[in-house]
């Protein structure tokens, strides 16, 4: 009998072992299924969240960015965290009705770590952009892009500067004023020979052009300016930012690149003005940064001036009859003081009259939607020595060269000399006065945009099969679970 009751007592005691065992595996692969829910279920909430996206960032851009706001004028991460949690409240709530064996509850949502467009001096963005833009551009294409916009740079830092005619102008005058004084003391009249009434003296030529507004000179009759307008006081470059706690490794020069070929397709100019948009000429104001297309204009147009001029000066130095042109006009201006200095100094004035009147002739045809070469050879060349005071007439401009660069080309290479924190800075601007300019935006600001977010996710449940268990002294009373997930618009 005893004996009987102790086997009994040992199949009782084996069943729970083996039920306990079984029970514990299931538990165990139901806590498995739990933790995948629970990180898929994570994921889909937060990409949930971040797919409401900025829209008119998207639409005039094609920007991805989430605004931390929510269309106000405070950002804070618990905007964010309060959609968060009430997307996973809900999808976590309509899976688990009914006694799902996946019931699951959310402890706590906390974000881990966040970046802003504006973050790491405007280089988040840029590697946004570069994000989108590598997609269709090839590396082959990138590097010759570096290398063309480089050429751009060193013809820019070859100039002279334009006070070499007004140099040549006072030399010459200061040389007539000393010979009349010379005469004077000697008792004798001052000699001083002059150039023939029908030879043009271009010193003299230039410095009435140069009286004209640079605007009106190389504009013509090409179109009206655009008038609009824009408050600065408040831009990004000026303000306070937000600033985010997620660092990303950028490319300098990867990024700017496909920056410079992002605003090719989605920002105005002169000579494909943005509609709709706060400014017209959104290039010229990345470029220039003043508050008005006028301004932007302006500022371009004299910065083409002063590199159009130092290419035009290489051109007649490399060629000898143009050279020897020069000389002559410089020995008949100033041959009179016998000084070989000052003869050099007035044909540097000359050659620098000459390349500025080409120069105006190149703005005109840029303007006009022309292509110029860099450093032109003989055939593409305009202006006639002897005839610069009539370069102007009738609207001429320079000829266009097939294998020249455009007006776009050109702004873009000066564009690739600006630093990469004013860059984005300014193509923040732009887009920022844009989406503004609608009602529901008018509160916009790019420093609370977010395109980068890590959040910790706690998770508890209830334990299922644990009641047959043989329990150790672990508290089985609720599990928990921890997962961290990271979205990214790039």
């Amino acid at each position: 009998m005893r004996k009987r009751a102790s086997i009994t007592v040992f199949s009782a005691l084996a069943f729970a072992l083996v039920a306990s065992f079984l029970m514990a595996l299931l538990e165990a692969g139901r806590v498995y299924q739990i933790q995948t829910y629970a990180d898929m279920k994570s994921t889909l909430a937060l990409e949930s969240v971040c797919a409401e996206y900025q829209p008119m960032l998207w639409e005039e851009f094609h920007l991805l960015g989430l605004d931390g706001a929510y269309g106000g004028d405070t950002f804070s991460m618990d905007h964010v965290t309060a959609v968060l949690r009430e997307r996973l409240d809900r999808n976590l709530d309509v899976d688990g009705a009914g006694g799902s064996i996946l019931q699951v509850t959310l402890a706590g949502a906390e974000p881990v770590a966040y970046r802003l467009m504006t973050d790491q001096e405007g280089s988040v963005f840029l590697h946004c952009v570069a994000a989108y833009m590598k997609q269709n551009m090839a590396m082959e294409t990138i590097r010759a892009l570096q290398e063309r916009y480089g050429e751009h740079e060193q013809v820019e830092q070859s100039g002279q500067g334009e006070e070499s005619i007004e140099d040549a102008r006072t030399a010459i005058e200061e040389a007539k004023s000393e010979r009349r004084e010379q005469a004077e003391s000697d008792g004798t009249e001052a000699v001083i020979p002059e150039l023939p009434p029908e030879q043009e003296n271009p010193l003299e030529v230039v410095h009435a052009i140069k009286q004209n507004a640079l605007l009106g000179m190389t504009l013509g009759d090409l179109g009206a300016v655009s008038t609009r307008q824009t408050d600065l006081g408040d831009s990004i470059e000026r303000r306070q930012k937000q600033t985010g706690n997620m660092e990303i490794q950028v490319s300098d020069w990867y990024d700017r690149i496909l920056a410079l070929e992002y605003m090719d397709q989605y920002f105005g100019d002169y000579l494909g003005e943005s509609e709709d948009h706060a400014l017209a000429y959104e290039l010229e104001y990345v470029l220039a940064g003043k508050g008005s297309d006028k301004e932007n204009l302006e500022s371009v147009i004299k910065r083409l001036l002063f590199v159009r001029e130092a290419a035009n000066i290489t051109h007649i130095l490399g060629d000898g009859d143009k050279r020897a042109k020069t000389l002559g006009m410089a020995e008949a201006l100033a041959g009179f003081t016998g000084n070989p200095a000052v003869v050099r100094l007035v044909q540097t004035g000359v050659i620098a009259a000459w390349a500025y009147v080409e120069s105006i002739l190149d703005i005109r045809a840029l303007l006009a939607g022309d292509k110029i070469v860099l450093i032109k050879n003989e055939t593409q060349w305009t202006a006639q020595f002897g005839s610069l005071a009539a370069a102007f007439e009738d609207g001429k401009k320079a000829k266009n060269c097939e294998n020249g660069v455009s007006y776009q080309g050109y702004l873009k290479g000066f564009l690739y000399t600006v630093s990469s924190e004013r860059l984005a800075y300014r193509m923040m601007d732009v887009m920022e006065r844009t989406v503004r300019l609608h009602p529901m935006y008018a509160d916009c600001r790019m420093d609370h945009v977010l395109c980068g977010i890590s959040y910790r996710m706690d998770y508890e449940w209830q334990p299922l099969f644990s009641g047959l268990m043989v329990h150790t002294g672990r508290d089985l009373s609720g599990l928990c679970y921890q997962t961290q997930r990271t979205f990214s618009y790039d």
